[in-house]
C-alpha cells in the first residue's frame, strides 16, 4: 500500500582556526581511483528506526558490476580503502529516491578521493512518504544524517579513511532543505502566507492537502533549538525544496560555503524559484548553476529496466545521453566546489557553535564570519 502511495503521489508531483592536525591528507590526482563500496547499519534506540548507510570510498581493487533490487552500479564490494584521510561528503536523497538513486554522483565524487555516504530516509523515500510536508520530515532527516556521521567516524571499517576535519553535505530536494538546517538556517514561516499568491495553478505546495500540513508545520516554528552541525564545512543543494519556510533573517547563523543547483523544468514542484528563494537571502551570494533543461528525476542515476519499468515518470523525464551531459556538468561543479573547500586543511572554513537561540539576539552584518576564514 505504501508503495502504492508512493507511486501516486510522485505521479501528482511530477504531472502537477589554523590548527592542522597531523595525519597525511588525500591527494587529488587527476586520474580516477577504483571505487569501493559497503553498507553499514545501525539502530536508534531514539526514534526506532534503523538507519542504512551506504557508502562509496576510493579503494584499491578493480570494480565489478553490482545490484541491490531495483539499482545496479559498478563498485568494489568492500574492498580495502584507499590508504590516506579522505574528506567525507554526506549525500542526503531527494523524497523520490532513496540512498542508491544518486550512485553515480556518489561513484564520481569516490573517484576523486571522497568518501560519499548516503543514508535512508526512512520515513522520507520512494516507498514510504508518512512525513512528507511536516516537521518530522525535516527534524528526522537531519538526525539521520548527523547519526550517519556518527556512525562513520566510529566504524572500525572506516574511521581511519575519513578526515573529520573536511566535511561537506549534498542534498537533493528535501534533502537540499536538510542540509540548510545543518548548516545553520533557522526556518521562521514568515514568507508562507503569501507563498501561493506567486505561485502557479499546478504548484504541488498549494493544493489543499499540502497547505494544511504545511499550515501544521509552521505553527511549529520557530524552532527552540538550532539544528546546525558544525562539523560541516562545506554545503551543496540541488533544489532545495520548502524556501518559503525561509525569511531574511532566517540565514543569520549559516556559515557554510554554500553551492546551489537549479533544475529548472518543473512547474508543479518549482525548483527554481526555491533555489532562487534561497540564493535572494544569502547575505554573500552564493554559488548558482542553472540547469534548463532538467527536473528532479534528471539529477538521479541511471534506471535500471526494472525500475524503468515501475518508475517511467521518474526515469524518462529526460534522455539518456542528455541525462549523461547533465551530470557532468553537475559533477565538475560539485567537484570543483568541494575541491574548492575540503581539498586540503588550509582552505577549509571554520564553522561557528550553533548558538543558543534562547539568549542570543542576530549578530549584525560586521559580526558574521566570513566564509572561507579559519579563527586566528
Amino acid at each position: 500500500m505504501r508503495r502504492l502511495l508512493a507511486i501516486f503521489a510522485l505521479h501528482t508531483l511530477l504531472a502537477l582556526g589554523l590548527f592542522v592536525l597531523a595525519w597525511p591528507e588525500t591527494p587529488f590526482a587527476a586520474d580516477a581511483a577504483h571505487v569501493g563500496f559497503r553498507t553499514l547499519g545501525h539502530y536508534d534506540q531514539q526514534n526506532g528506526q534503523s538507519l542504512y548507510v551506504n557508502v562509496w570510498y576510493p579503494a584499491t581493487r578493480d570494480e565489478r558490476e553490482l545490484s541491490y533490487g531495483l539499482w545496479e552500479f559498478f563498485a568494489a564490494r568492500e574492498a580495502a580503502p584507499l590508504a590516506g584521510r579522505h574528506p567525507l561528503l554526506l549525500l542526503s536523497h531527494d523524497t523520490f529516491g532513496t540512498r542508491f538513486s544518486y550512485h553515480d554522483t556518489a561513484h564520481a565524487l569516490a573517484a576523486l578521493g571522497f568518501v560519499v555516504a548516503a543514508p535512508n530516509h526512512g520515513t522520507d523515500n520512494m516507498d514510504n512518504m508518512d512525513d512528507l510536508l511536516t516537521l518530522n520530515q525535516l527534524r528526522n532527516r537531519v538526525r539521520e544524517l548527523s547519526a550517519s556521521l556518527d556512525l562513520l567516524l566510529a566504524s572500525p571499517l572506516l574511521e581511519s579513511s575519513i578526515d573529520p576535519q573536511r566535511i561537506g553535505l549534498l542534498g537533493f530536494g528535501a534533502g537540499g532543505t536538510a542540509a540548510l538546517l545543518l548548516g545553520g538556517a533557522l526556518p521562521d514561516c514568515l514568507d508562507w502566507p503569501a507563498y501561493c499568491a506567486g505561485s502557479a495553478a499546478d504548484d504541488v505546495y498549494c493544493q489543499t492537502w499540502a497547505k494544511q500540513r504545511l499550515d501544521v508545520l509552521c505553527q511549529q516554528l520557530p524552532l527552540q533549538q538550532s539544528w546546525a552541525d558544525p562539523r560541516i564545512k562545506a554545503v551543496a543543494v540541488a533544489g532545495p525544496s520548502l524556501a518559503m519556510l525561509f525569511s531574511h533573517t532566517s540565514f543569520r547563523y549559516f556559515y557554510p560555503p554554500l553551492l546551489i543547483i537549479a533544475a529548472a523544468k518543473d512547474s508543479a514542484n518549482p525548483q527554481e524559484r526555491h533555489s532562487l528563494r534561497v540564493h535572494e537571502l544569502l547575505g554573500r551570494k552564493p554559488r548558482y548553476v542553472r540547469l534548463p533543461d532538467a527536473d528532479a528525476g534528471a539529477l538521479m542515476a541511471p534506471c535500471s529496466r526494472l525500475l524503468a519499468s515501475q518508475l517511467p515518470e521518474l526515469c524518462y523525464s529526460i534522455a539518456e545521453n542528455e541525462r549523461m551531459a547533465l551530470h557532468k556538468l553537475v559533477h565538475d561543479a560539485l567537484r570543483d566546489f568541494f575541491l574548492q573547500y575540503l581539498g586540503d586543511h588550509a582552505r577549509t572554513p571554520h564553522i561557528p557553535q550553533p548558538p543558543d537561540l534562547q539568549k542570543q539576539e542576530a549578530p549584525s552584518p560586521q559580526e558574521k564570519p566570513e566564509r572561507g576564514r579559519r579563527r586566528r
